[in-house]
Formats: C-alpha cells, structure tokens, sequence
C-alpha cells in the first residue's frame, strides 16, 4: 500500500511545483494531475517533476478522443519529463467507442513511447475494468466506495484471466479528501458536479449510495480512519484534496493528514 496525492491541472506552475515538493517531504509515493481542456495536466505534471527529485508524477486521465496518442507523445518528448517518473492515465473521454478508443490508444503510446511508460486507464464499468485488467499497468478509478472498488478489482482479475498476462496491474484510485470547517459540503458539492454526467449518474446508481458520501471528508481522528478504509482495498490511495481555500497551506494542510500513517 501507498498513498500519492492530486490536484488540479493549473497554469500557476509555481503553485504546482510549491505543492509538489511540499508533497515529497511528507514522504508520498507520487503526485498525480487531471487534465482538461482549460488547464493542461502534462504541463502540470512536468513542472511538478521538474521540483522534485523522484516523486513520481501521474497524469489521471487525458481524454484519448481529445488528445490522440501521437500529440501525447510528442508532448511528453518536448516537455522531457522522464518517463520511468511518469505514470500516464488514459481515458475514453465522450467517445461511442470507448473501449475501442482505449485499446487502440494504448497500443499506439506503447509503440510510440517504449516500455519505459507506465500507462494508467481510467475504469469504472464492468468492460472498462476488464479491458484495464488486459492490458494497463495501473488501473485508475474514481468515485468508489471500499465496497465497490472490491467489486471493480473482480473485473479487472476478469480481464487479467482473460488476457493471460502473468501479472496484474496495479490499482490505484482518487478518493476525494476534504478536512475540517465544511468538509462534507464540499465533498458532496464535487460529486454533485460529476453526477450531472450520464455516466457518473449510473455509476453512483450503481453503487447504491448518495453521491456526497463518497469520499472522506470530517475532522482529522475521522479522516485518518476512514481514509484506512481504502488502504486494505488498493495498492495506491490517491488523496484528491479538497481543501477549504486555494492556498498552498490549506493544500497541504490535508497532505500532512493524509501523509500521517502513509504507507511509503
């Protein structure tokens, strides 16, 4: 078990890299970065790399229909990140064929970046988790409960069997951390936002429980032990802080919770 952290793709590189070395210092495993279209996530992921030692950065997820395999990777080349740092998440993004848009990126990035790369693919359905199990070295999920990320890893083992490759991937998940004055309102504000999206609707349908108790969110004797739930259930937690301002501080002020019983 280990933990990482994340936060958002942001144009403040200097923020980033000031999060990131903080991060390295509390001894987490590796700092991971969205990425959308308004806010690059390789970009962030390279300045963070650039701070830091050997923290190894991830990017979780960029959206293959958005970003196809060949601009990745020239972007990768550019940038110099050092890929044995890097671990780099792919999703389907809104493509109808997500499961064919995956494999095919994947392939391709593989063919265009060497065995060095680590990719991640972003699961959450049965098909999705399966396809991770063939053919990812970290499968990357969002939004579980212990209980359902149980059910996903199943998949994914489906996936493994089916394949035969000798080992699994890893998994790794975000779990959404908030932590102290109005905590849980902000956990439950962000997974309303991602429940306006079909397919996270069926997902916390799926799941059986209200979308806002997804997460950890409390003062900190609950955080650490609720956050310990998820240590038993994956090889990497990855913190997604939520924290009360968008200063550096109050960032890190829920790194240094969630680093207190880090497994690294």
């Amino acid at each position: 078990m280990s933990r990482a952290f994340a936060i958002p793709a942001t144009g403040d590189l200097e923020k980033a890299q000031e999060i990131a070395v903080g991060v390295e210092e509390l001894g987490f495993a590796g700092i991971w970065s969205n990425d959308t279209p308004g806010a690059d996530g390789i970009v962030t992921a390279a300045a963070m790399a650039d701070a830091t030692e050997s923290l190894r950065v991830g990017v979780g997820v960029v959206a293959v229909d958005r970003r196809p395999p060949e601009e990745i990777s020239e972007m990768l080349r550019v940038l110099e990140i050092p890929l044995e740092r890097l671990i780099l998440g792919v999703g389907s993004g809104s493509s109808p064929t997500p499961l064919r848009t995956v494999r095919r990126a994947v392939a391709a990035l593989r063919d265009l970046l060497g065995p060095d790369l680590q990719i991640g693919v972003a699961a959450m359905g049965p098909q999705m988790c399966r396809l991770a199990g063939e053919v990812a070295d970290t499968v990357l999920f969002n939004w579980m409960t212990p209980v359902r990320i149980t059910w996903a890893q199943a998949r994914v083992e489906e996936g493994v069997k089916r394949s035969g490759r000798p080992d699994p991937p890893a998994t790794a998940a975000y779990i959404r951390c908030a932590l102290g004055h109005g905590a849980a309102d902000r956990v439950a504000a962000e997974a309303a936002k991602y429940n306006r999206y079909p397919a996270y609707t069926r997902h916390f349908t799926a799941m059986g429980v209200p979308p806002g108790t997804v997460g950890v969110a409390g003062q900190t004797a609950d955080f650490t032990s609720r956050l310990a739930d998820y240590d038993s259930v994956l090889d990497q937690v990855v913190v997604r802080a939520l924290p009360e301002s968008d200063s550096v501080a109050s960032t890190l002020a829920v790194a240094e919770a969630s680093a207190s019983v880090n497994g690294t």
